[in-house]
């Protein structure tokens, strides 16, 4: 799980919700998109789409969208290699969303590849509610459903297996602990003592590299003893003397500094690796759905606003930073929202696969199929709901950012 120790993530349920963003803009195009009533709502998304893209101009953010593009357009093959391979006819192949303007790319395999230039995404021409689509057997409908989640997972499986096979197992090795706060005063002593930026080098002679290191030497001195410290200030060792409080507490707050190192992997191992991440950051996932519907308790020690709801900008400005940090982190993240894809599509929530999967489910259980119409209103007063948590996420983005 992704929390403030693992780098610069809030937490993960937020994380979670923010690539939510992704499923619920792309639905709300493609259906937006293929209904001449919409042109409003259409163009205030497009607008808002371009106004994101404006404002994003950094390398990492753009390095991010194409990423989310790249991802959507993966989840689409998915459903179209499958439901060719099945003989079901796949009309339309988009790279982007809208009528017009659009360049077509060619025909293949039965379908008309085109790309327009709303490229947030893309989608293929198969409608579950058609008529034509539910003719076809139950298990090709539920092939064909599941597929785009299927080619989600085996991107981020994809992933991190070239990232095993190049970089290696990442371990981090702590170097020091750097204080980051004082407060006033320090316990013990006054603010002189213990200064911003200072390396904690030792605590009664025993040497401090990690948080434990630190909480390991104080614990023996809440009968109020002195600990006696040594800190590295601009190259050159000092003495300080605290005294903590009952609780162990000194005033003051640090982290830890190290350096990231990779452990070379074989193909057999990367492959294992890759298989074992995939499987346990999907479990991890749904852990944390878990937890922001207060279903699943959180684990001690949860960042505050971990379980806030993020969007779009969110999950953007963390790509962006990933980016800045190495390209191993910035894939690892393209990793874990190619899987948030995954999860969250195969929720039984309709408009999303899983909740088309619910809808033919209700079909092979009753033996009659849910109309067209039924199908759509329930789709549109979803799409609705997630949009206005869409809009929610955005808020907290603006106004508590991540």
């Amino acid at each position: 799980m992704f929390y403030r120790a693992a780098g610069f993530f809030r937490g993960f349920p937020n994380f979670l919700l923010a690539g939510s963003t992704v499923t619920t803009s792309t639905r709300a195009f493609e259906l937006l998109s293929s209904s001449s009533r919409n042109h409003v709502m259409k163009r205030l998304i497009t607008a808002l789409a371009l106004l994101l893209a404006v404002v994003f101009f950094k390398a990492g953010h753009w390095a991010m969208l194409l990423a989310i593009i790249a991802l959507i357009i993966a989840h689409e093959f998915g459903h179209w290699v499958v439901a060719r391979a099945l003989g079901i006819a796949v009309p339309v192949f988009s790279i982007g969303f809208g009528r017009s303007p659009r360049i077509r790319l060619g025909n293949f395999w039965g379908t008309e590849f085109q790309l327009t230039p709303w490229l947030f995404g893309g989608y293929v021409k198969i409608n579950p509610a058609d008529e034509s689509f539910c003719k076809e057997a139950a298990w090709k409908r539920g092939a064909v459903l599941v597929a785009g989640v299927a080619m989600n997972m085996l991107a981020a499986l994809i992933i991190m297996f070239g990232l095993y096979v190049t970089y290696g197992q990442p371990h981090f090795v702590p170097k020091a602990l750097v204080v980051t706060e004082v407060s006033s005063p320090v316990v013990g002593g006054s603010d002189s003592l213990i200064k911003v930026g200072d390396l904690i080098v030792s605590i009664d002679g025993r040497p401090v590299k990690t948080a434990a290191d630190f909480v390991a030497g104080i614990s023996g001195h809440k009968d109020g003893s002195a600990a006696q410290l040594v800190l590295n200030r601009a190259g050159a060792n000092v003495t300080a003397t605290i005294v903590p409080d009952s609780q162990g507490r000194v005033g003051i707050n640090a982290r830890v500094l190290g350096d990231v190192v990779y452990k070379q992997m074989n193909l057999f191992d990367a492959g294992w690796q890759s298989v074992d991440f995939t499987y346990h950051m999907s479990k991890e996932m749904f852990v944390g759905l878990g937890m922001m519907a207060h279903i699943v308790p959180p684990p001690p020690g949860l960042p505050d606003g971990a379980t806030d709801v993020h969007g779009l900008v969110a999950i953007v400005q963390l790509g962006a930073t990933a980016f800045s940090d190495s390209l191993y982190t910035f894939m690892r993240m393209v990793a874990l929202i190619s899987l948030n894809l995954a999860v969250l599509n195969i929720l039984p929530i309709p408009v999303l696969d899983g909740g088309h999967l619910g809808f033919l489910t209700c079909e092979a259980l009753t033996g009659k199929r849910v109309s067209v119409g039924v199908q759509e209103r329930i789709n549109m007063l979803f799409i609705g709901l997630l949009m206005l948590l869409m809009l929610f996420g955005l808020f907290n983005d603006i106004f508590k950012p991540v």
